[in-house]
C-alpha cells in the first residue's frame, strides 16, 4: 500500500485531470455543435482504417440472473442465439460457468458466428461464506468480499476451464476480470447498510473501511496477475485482450446514497489500481456508463466525470483505451409495439461520442446494456433492444459496428 507521502501527490495529479478532462469535453462538446465536422453516427469512413472498436452487447434474461443465459432451456437459448445471428450481433459480454452447462451454452454462442466477452468471476479462500444481503438490499452482494480472494485458487479453477474451452477452438474476444467492484453491489468487503459514501483515494489511505476497500484491491490484482500468466501461456487466446472490471457508474453521487451503499470513485479505484500495477496486467480499462441528463452537454459531461479521462490510446505513458462494457440510454416506451423514437436520438447522439473517442484510440470497446430482459416474466425489461419479439429500431442502432 502507498504510504501518505506516495499519495499526497494525488492532489497534484487530480488538478492535471481536471485540466485535461476540460479540454477533452471541449472537443467533444466542439464535435457535438459542429455535427458537420464531427457526424453523429459513425459511417464506415468516420474511424480511421486500423482503428477497430468491438461493437456487442450484453445478454442478460433477469434482474437476478444477470448474464446467466446459460440457465435458459437449450430451444430458448437457440431462439435468443438465431435472433442475435440475424441481427447481426458478432460479439457478446456475459460470464461462461464452470461444468457442462457453461461449457455447452459457450459452444453454441461460438456456432453462432459469435464471440464472448468473457466477464470472469474470482475464487474465494476455502471456508468464504457466501454474502447474503440484509433485508432491504436485494440485488447487493452479488459476489463475495475481493480481500477473500485465493489467487491459487483461481488459477486451478480458471485455467481447467479456458482449457476445456480451447479444446473446443474457442477464441475469446475479451477477458473482463469481475463486474462493478468498486461498491456494495458486487464487492462485500463494503456494509451493508452503508452511509451512501463515495470513497475517494486519501479514504483508501486513511479510513477503516477504505483500508479493507484497499486490501481487496490489491487482492484483485494479484488474481488479475495469474488471469495474465494464464493468458500469456495459451493455446489460442493469447492475442485476447484482458480488461479490468467495468467500474460502476458513480457520476450521479445521489444513488449511493439513496440506496445506503457505499462506493469507490472511479478515478481513485484507477488510480489505487494503477499505482499497484495495473497497467502491467490489462490491455484495456472498463467502464460503465447510463447518461441521465437531459441535454446533450449534460450528458457528456455524465460521461466525463464517470471515468473518461482515465482512457487513453495504446502507448500512452499513463492509462489505456477504454471498453464501455456496460451502456445504455432510456426512451422507450412500455407496451407493444415499441415506440422508442426518442431513445434512437439518444444512442445516435452516444454513437457520436465513441465515434470520436474512436479516432483519438481511446476506445477500443462499447457493449450495450442490453439484448433482451425481463424484470418479472413476462413483462420485458425497457431497456433491451430486442423487445416484443422483434430488434427494436435504435437496438439495430446500438449494436452496428461503428
Amino acid at each position: 500500500m502507498l504510504g501518505p507521502a506516495a499519495w499526497a501527490s494525488v492532489s497534484a495529479e487530480g488538478l492535471g485531470k481536471t485540466m485535461k478532462a476540460s479540454t477533452t469535453l471541449f472537443v467533444l462538446l466542439a464535435c457535438l455543435l459542429l455535427a458537420s465536422l464531427c457526424p453523429a453516427v459513425a459511417a464506415p469512413g468516420d474511424v480511421p482504417l486500423g482503428v477497430n472498436v468491438v461493437v456487442g452487447v450484453n445478454v442478460v434474461v433477469g434482474v437476478n440472473l444477470v448474464n446467466a443465459p446459460y440457465d435458459l432451456t437449450v430451444p430458448e437459448q437457440l431462439s435468443s442465439l438465431d435472433a442475435m445471428q440475424t441481427a447481426g450481433v458478432r460479439v457478446i459480454r456475459g460470464a461462461i460457468p464452470s461444468g457442462a452447462k457453461g461449457i455447452d451454452w459457450a459452444e453454441r454462442v461460438y456456432a453462432h458466428g459469435i464471440k464472448i466477452e468473457w466477464l470472469v468471476g474470482g475464487a474465494s479462500m476455502p471456508g468464504t461464506p457466501w454474502p447474503h444481503a440484509p433485508t432491504g438490499f436485494n440485488g447487493m452482494w452479488e459476489a463475495p468480499p475481493l480481500s477473500r480472494w485465493d489467487p491459487d485458487k483461481f488459477r486451478a479453477d480458471f485455467q481447467s476451464l479456458l482449457a476445456r474451452l480451447e479444446a473446443k477452438g474457442i477464441v475469446l474476444a475479451g477477458f473482463e476480470f469481475l463486474n462493478e467492484f468498486n461498491w456494495a453491489g458486487f464487492n462485500a468487503d463494503f456494509p451493508l447498510p452503508g452511509q451512501g459514501r463515495v470513497l475517494g483515494a486519501r479514504n483508501l489511505l486513511s479510513d477503516p473501511e477504505g483500508q479493507l476497500i484497499a486490501k481487496g484491491y490489491l487482492q484483485y490484482l494479484k488474481t488479475l496477475a495469474v488471469l495474465k500468466d494464464i493468458r500469456d501461456h495459451s493455446r489460442l487466446n493469447r492475442g485476447t485482450p484482458i480488461i479490468s472490471g467495468g467500474l460502476a457508474d458513480l457520476s450521479d453521487s445521489t444513488w449511493p446514497h439513496q440506496r445506503r451503499a457505499d462506493a469507490v470513485d472511479v478515478s481513485a479505484t484507477f488510480d489505487f489500481l494503477r499505482a499497484h500495477g495495473l497497467d502491467d496486467l490489462v490491455d484495456g480499462y472498463g467502464i460503465h456508463s447510463y447518461p441521465h441528463a437531459t441535454d446533450a452537454a449534460g450528458r457528456l459531461l455524465h460521461i466525463e466525470k464517470n471515468g473518461l479521462s482515465e482512457c487513453q490510446p495504446i502507448g500512452a505513458t499513463r492509462g489505456k483505451p477504454c471498453w464501455f462494457t456496460e451502456w445504455g440510454v432510456s426512451g422507450a416506451s412500455a407496451g407493444c409495439p415499441v415506440n422508442d423514437a426518442g431513445r434512437i436520438a439518444l444512442v445516435r447522439e452516444m454513437r457520436g461520442y465513441f465515434a470520436a473517442l474512436a479516432r483519438q484510440g481511446r476506445l477500443k470497446g462499447v457493449f450495450y446494456y442490453n439484448w433482451q430482459g425481463f424484470i418479472h416474466a413476462p413483462k420485458e425489461d425497457l431497456a433491451g433492444a430486442f423487445r416484443c419479439g422483434a430488434l427494436t429500431a435504435s437496438g439495430r442502432l446500438a449494436i452496428a459496428p461503428l
